[in-house]
């Protein structure tokens, strides 16, 4: 992994992956929001079939995150898969116990090393208006079940994607 690859632009984020055993390492670098947390959304499906049952994140390099990255940790977790947030910084363990995702998710706060793995970037692939909708939807809709709290904050969001997917069925 060359020392750029592990670095973001201000404003900016990527995913570095690798895959050991059962396992899945990710490290957080820059923002985790809609625009990389889409990419990394499909990079979990397709790990789905393989048998991948543990998640752990490291947020060391972790600059914020937003709520559709929020609402995919937490669909990872509902799928009764085990996700770890290592690293975690005040702010993160804040952010998340707003939104209730510190019940699913474990959260470590102590220095943690991730094993000597080699971790690689996770490219962004294209994909359809529709399909980017309907992963923000279902990220948002996970954060309205989980604590009927967040319909505040969240509610009339997933109402508007729901009418622009012709999806009208509310939670």
């Amino acid at each position: 992994m060359s020392p750029s690859s592990s670095f973001s632009k201000p404003g900016e984020g990527h995913f570095l992956v690798a895959t050991s055993d059962d396992i899945v390492f990710s490290r957080v670098v820059g923002l985790g929001t809609m625009n990389n947390s889409i990419g990394f959304q499909q990079f979990i499906v397709e790990l789905k079939s393989k048998g991948y049952r543990k998640f752990i994140f490291d947020l060391s390099q972790c600059d914020g995150f937003d709520s559709t990255f929020m609402g995919i940790l937490l669909g990872i977790s509902l799928e009764e898969k085990l996700v770890v947030l290592v690293n975690a910084l005040e702010e993160h363990s804040r952010i998340l116990s707003e939104v209730g995702i510190d019940k699913v998710v474990h959260l470590c706060h102590s220095p943690v090393e991730l094993p000597e793995i080699e971790l690689q970037r996770l490219e962004s692939r294209a994909v359809s208006q529709d399909e980017r909708q309907r992963v923000v939807l279902s990220a948002h809709e996970n954060l309205v079940r989980l604590d009927r709290r967040n319909e505040e904050e969240f509610g009339q969001f997933v109402d508007l994607l729901r009418g622009e997917l012709g999806e009208g069925t509310p939670l």
